[in-house]
């Protein structure tokens, strides 16, 4: 009885540690989500006065436009992301029972969601997106985080389902 008792506890307190780590890595991509948006807004600033300190035609300023506008979207969707990423974080740590599954399903849905998002801007020609070749050590690192999230939530829903069974 006290061996079944210890190992509840040790199975309790790594998932507990589970939790935690997943809701760190939350906050992470969030604030890997802020730096991109950030990013895009100084690109942003340049683009602009570049723009208006040489406007040699209406050609080049129809592409300026289509780059600001694009530029714009993509800097609000990265903020939309990490404003995303930071309730859900805090959903988690919420439930400290983490017997709750939704915020993880949540977590591995929206995660796996924008991952394959990435993988198509980088193989298919989206419409208002276009082909993106660009591949940076920032999106390698967000793709990162977000695939431990999808994992850390699936071993916390998979632990959860155990502990139901044992109470």
């Amino acid at each position: 009885m006290k061996r079944i008792m210890t190992t509840r506890l040790t199975t309790i307190n790594q998932t507990t540690t589970i939790a935690y780590i997943v809701t760190a890595l939350m906050l992470s991509t969030a604030v890997i989500y802020f730096i991109v948006a950030s990013q895009d807004y100084i690109g942003l600033s340049q683009s602009v006065s570049a723009s208006i300190s040489s406007q040699n035609s209406i050609s080049s300023s129809k592409d300026a436009l289509a780059d600001l506008i694009g530029t714009t979207n993509e800097m609000i969707f990265f903020m939309i992301v990490g404003i995303a990423y930071i309730p859900v974080a805090l959903w988690m740590l919420v439930k400290r029972k983490h017997y709750s599954k939704p915020p993880y399903i949540v977590a591995i849905i929206g995660s796996a969601a924008l991952i394959i998002f990435y993988i198509a801007t980088r193989t298919v020609n989206l419409p208002t997106i276009g082909l993106q070749t660009d591949v940076g050590s920032i999106d390698i690192a967000a793709k990162v985080l977000q695939s431990a999230v999808i994992a850390g939530s699936l071993v916390i829903i998979r632990r959860s389902k155990v502990m139901l069974k044992e109470l």
